[in-house]
């Protein structure tokens, strides 16, 4: 799997979504775009995204009813706010419903640039220090070792805790049957491949289909947060 960054534009100006998409894919960046908040719902439910660069004035759904929508659904991915509105009052709402950062039109690309490196790096400090990790619409506390998806607590058994802190540990790298046998206590390998349906049952939104927790054949699994 990819690691450069993923980056999510929303915007309604078509001119806006090619000249981003092509100034931050030459700055190394996965990016996906969207015209609309209904059509980005649909990407957030099915891709993880590292950051959000969201247009406040959008027809039907308006960017700041979207930053809203989408800290009440637990996601906690920095947003930037993109807009021509450049009073005060303007950015103090925007930062209220949820932005991370609010970025005047017309702007600077490297300025721009800055502000989402900064972002993004400050969000992975912020997920390692308390051991916070997101992978589509799941949310997983390694303390205290909550489940929430969509603002819902899912129950894990003690094992499919276990075994989905271990394949967070591993940090996006394959780990063994064998290895993860180990770590479930000396469970047998089908035991393992029980486990693994299981947990995939609770996180994926298509079990059958997984994004997250997929089978490296020959190999072992591996979970990509």
């Amino acid at each position: 799997m990819d690691t450069k960054p993923h980056i999510l534009i929303v915007d309604d100006d078509n001119r806006i979504l090619k000249l981003l998409k092509k100034f931050l894919a030459q700055n190394n960046f996965l990016v996906s775009t969207s015209a609309s908040a209904k059509e980005a719902s649909e990407l957030l439910s099915n891709f993880v995204y590292d950051l959000i660069i969201l247009d406040v004035m959008m027809p039907e759904i308006t960017g700041i009813d979207f930053a809203q929508r989408i800290r009440s659904n637990g996601m906690i991915m920095p947003v930037v706010m993109l807009t021509a509105l450049s009073e005060p009052e303007d950015k103090i709402k925007g930062l209220e419903s949820g932005a991370s950062d609010y970025v005047t039109k017309p702007f600077e690309p490297r300025e721009l640039l800055l502000r989402i490196n900064n972002l993004i790096n400050s969000h992975k400090r912020f997920k390692k220090e308390q051991e916070i990790i997101r992978f589509g619409n799941n949310t997983y506390n390694l303390i205290t070792k909550v489940l929430i998806q969509n603002g819902t607590d899912i129950k894990l058994s003690s094992a499919e805790e276990k075994l989905l802190g271990t394949l967070i540990k591993s940090e996006n790298k394959v780990i063994s049957r064998e290895e993860l046998s180990i770590e479930l206590g000396g469970l047998n390998l089908r035991s393992v491949d029980v486990q693994i349906v299981r947990l995939r049952n609770k996180i994926e939104p298509d079990p059958k289909n997984p994004k997250f927790l997929k089978t490296i054949r020959n190999k072992g699994y591996v979970l990509y947060t």
